[in-house]
């Protein structure tokens, strides 16, 4: 640690011998909107230059002399300037659009030769105006579909939005929108994501290179944008689509006679309307199936340096068959931020969150109706301060606190049944991690991006906690290869607030990139991460039953370190570039349930999942065409996930449940001209790790299936084509259509495999055979969607 603070301020001493210096800041906007432009570039120079922090802001210090400036952003017209710096020097510019660039698909951190030069590695950003160009499923534009097209990240199943990143699983993902947690990123049984991309401006996944300011999860970071709405004028989106409509609204505040105001608020919505036909169709008529979601956004300046933003989000979906099953979960969150802008060089912000995901699920099995409610609350503070000390050399800073209520679940009869009332243990937990985090540029070749991060968690009262035989809920049994579950001989009791468990962990940090010129970088990267929350489940994608854990006495924290290598290339001018990357992540306590567990309505969990190891490995390859008629890009995949566990597969490593051996996809999009643009996507995977039964015995007059070894087989490989044509209006009139085809060729891909008893007919009635047949489920078939978007 001491060494650490030593290298800090010895780096900040070297960049503070100049001659006499002076700063140059300001803001970037787009010209339209008044919103702010988050990444775009101001150069100085072959070497010199920086880009805008999410609010827009951007600080350089420079010896004293004269420059030229050149102010730049994707889809935007470059603004060129001679500047003289003898002092400090404030330029605020608004962007014009720039139509002729709206073509362009650049899916790394900013544009191509940014790619090569930044620190930034295994990091992707998406900007909305290119998700909105691919291919949609069911007539709505998906996020997280759409960074499933990426390499390193594959998705859960079909029709799916969970994604996995580098062989995670879920809840290894740390997806955020305006800074706040979202537990489920589903909607829909997991067809849709709950990101509506009308409301959102920018998309960046960290799949390595995770910078201190992020901490909690293992594989990835999904860092959602809403935009912030219309600085200078009332704006509306509305769209049609055959499952479902959304619509927008946007607009300044306070705005008078100035040319824009002095805020700006943005309100939108969706709903699927399935359940208003429902009773159309005999086969759907007893079923309830919808969703719906809200996103708000609004700001306000209060002055030339301070900012306030407030940002919303509420969304539920409904899934019941009558007089059987019935199933609501949702999330909703709220953000309020104040940014302050302390000087030519020190940007604060300050924000305060809320966040909560709750299901319940309805059994109404006549006798026995009971309903089962759980939730996940969470509460933050995020201060933090950025300085910019010099060219290349910035200083970020700040603490993280987070405040955790589970509930792990509350049954409640429904219709005075039989069921008895029961509520299980609540559990809390606080969470705080300071960090620094600071990027340096030693010479025009290299530059570092380092950082380190404190994290101690604890687990607090009230609660009791169970104890057991042997001190442990599981005993191994070496003979018969399996555990044992040992008896609760008691409890121990916590007040409020008293400390049941605390762990302080150091994470660690540190991306390095050599340029070998103008258009080639090799980059390396190291991550720690601690992961102080566990999904338990046995499924490969979050459902409404999955439960929700804090660490704690008999749960260790997850921990990984990461490695990463890569090469960076730019061709021909920027307009293509390639990149190639390899990893390999170490992980420990990872958890799994153990043979024969029941996870369902368990309140100590802990009696049915076990920890052990992991490692992870591949290779990723992108390659990118940025600009012409035809844009997108190619990616592909060669990656291994494994696991170690005492207990499971003979104590040897098995495939872990997100493991794929091959991934490849293919994006494109072709402008054929004004009114046309075309889109296609086609994706190919080998098939997920399964287990399948190897025999069957009967027990009590029923055949049992039976078990050797944890995902030893595989499903058959998966692949489909999308296709999108989008018709946009003449010049002067509005209403944009856009055609979608889903899986074009009506690919049957397997998103599971079951055994059951085959069973043959003789005198109408259904006679076993004593043989077993295996049988495929699959979600979707081709699917023709149609959407129409109208602006006002």
């Amino acid at each position: 640690m001491k060494l650490y603070i030593s290298l800090v301020v010895g780096l900040l001493f070297m960049t503070s011998q100049a001659q006499e210096t002076f700063t140059l800041s300001g803001y970037l906007k787009d010209a339209m909107s008044g919103e702010s432009l988050w990444g775009a570039n101001i150069i100085l120079g072959p070497t010199t230059g920086t880009v805008t922090n999410e609010y827009g802001f951007y600080s350089i210090t420079l010896e004293k002399g004269t420059y030229t400036v050149t102010f730049s952003s994707l889809g935007h017209k470059t603004i060129t300037k001679e500047i003289v710096l003898d002092q400090n020097l404030k330029l605020n510019f608004d962007l014009v659009e720039d139509v002729n660039t709206m073509d362009e698909i650049v899916v790394t951190s900013t544009k191509a030769n940014r790619a090569v030069k930044s620190t930034e590695m295994s990091v992707s950003t998406i900007k909305a105006e290119t998700i909105k160009k691919l291919p949609t499923g069911m007539g709505e534009v998906d996020i997280l579909k759409s960074i499933q097209l990426l390499p390193g990240v594959s998705s859960v199943n079909e029709g799916s939005s969970g994604f996995n990143v580098r062989g995670g699983s879920t809840d290894q993902n740390l997806v955020l929108l305006d800074e706040a947690t979202i537990y489920n990123a589903s909607h829909l049984l997991g067809f849709f994501s709950v990101f509506n991309a009308d409301a959102i401006k920018d998309v960046k996944l960290y799949k390595g290179g995770i910078p201190s300011l992020y901490g909690g999860r293992l594989s990835s970071v999904l860092d959602i944008r809403q935009r912030e709405g219309n600085l200078k004028e009332f704006k509306g989106e509305l769209g049609i689509g055959l499952i479902s409509s959304r619509a927008l609204l946007q607009g300044p505040i306070n705005k008078g006679d100035n040319e824009e105001g002095k805020g700006s608020y943005l309100i939108a919505g969706r709903r699927s309307y399935i359940d208003v036909f429902a009773p159309l169709s005999e086969d759907l008529e007893d079923t309830k199936l919808y969703f719906y979601d809200m996103n708000l956004k609004m700001n306000y300046n209060l002055n030339d340096t301070n900012r306030l933003y407030l940002s919303g989000y509420l969304g539920k979906d409904r899934f019941a068959i009558e007089d059987v099953f019935g199933n609501t979960y949702g999330n909703t969150s709220a953000t309020l931020r104040w940014t302050s802008q302390l000087s030519d060089k020190l940007f604060f912000q300050t924000s305060a969150i809320y966040s909560d995901y709750d299901y319940e699920v309805e059994l109404l099995t006549s006798g026995s109706e009971f309903s089962w409610k759980s939730s996940i609350l969470n509460y933050n503070l995020k201060p933090r301060l950025r300085w910019y000390v010099s060219p290349g050399n910035t200083l970020t800073s700040g603490v993280d606190f987070t405040y955790y209520n589970f509930n792990p679940g509350e049954i409640a009869p429904i219709n005075n049944s039989s069921t008895t009332a029961e509520k299980f243990q609540e559990k809390f937990a606080i969470e705080i991690a300071p960090y620094l985090d600071f990027e340096t540029k030693i010479s025009d070749n290299l530059s570092l991006h380092y950082g380190l991060r404190w994290s101690n968690f604890q687990r607090i009262g009230k609660e009791n906690i169970a104890t057991y035989a042997n001190g442990t809920p599981l005993t191994y049994n070496s003979t018969l290869d399996l555990f044992d579950e040992n008896e609760a001989i008691g409890e121990t009791s916590y007040e409020s607030g008293d400390v049941i468990e605390s762990f302080n962990n150091l994470e660690p940090r540190a991306s390095l990139r050599y340029l070998l010129n103008e258009t080639t970088s090799l980059k390396a990267s190291y991550n720690r991460n601690y992961q102080y929350l566990h999904l338990i489940s046995n499924t490969t994608s979050a459902t409404p039953l999955d439960i929700w854990a804090p660490s704690g006495p008999y749960l260790k924290p997850q921990s990984s370190d990461q490695y990463a290598v890569g090469l960076f290339k730019t061709l021909k001018n920027n307009d293509y570039d390639f990149s190639v990357e390899a990893y390999y992540k170490d992980l420990r306590n990872i958890t799994d349930f153990v043979d024969g567990a029941d996870l369902l309505f368990q309140e100590n969990i802990e009696t049915q999942v076990v920890q052990g190891n992991g490692r992870a490995y591949g290779l990723e390859l992108q390659f990118n065409k940025n600009v012409g008629k035809l844009t997108g890009w190619l990616s592909y995949t060669l990656a291994r996930s494994e696991r170690k566990v005492i207990g499971i597969n003979n104590n040897e490593y098995y495939p872990s449940n997100n493991d794929q051996t091959h991934e490849l996809s293919l994006t494109g999009i072709y402008k054929f001209n004004n009114r046309w643009d075309f889109g296609g996507n086609f994706v190919y995977g080998s098939g997920k790790p399964v287990t399948y039964p190897t025999g069957k015995f009967e027990q009590n007059g029923l055949l049992v299936a039976d078990y050797d070894g944890r995902n030893g087989d595989r499903l058959p490989a998966f692949h489909r084509l999308d296709l999108s044509a989008t018709l946009n209006p003449k010049e002067g009139k509005n209403g944009t259509w856009i055609f979608s085809l889903g899986n074009v060729y009506n690919r049957k891909n397997a998103s599971t495999i079951f055994f059951r008893e085959r069973t043959e007919e003789m005198n109408n009635i259904d006679v076993p055979t004593g043989q077993t047949e295996a049988s495929k489920f699959s979600f979707l078939g081709i699917v023709p969607s149609i959407t129409y978007e109208f602006k006002f």
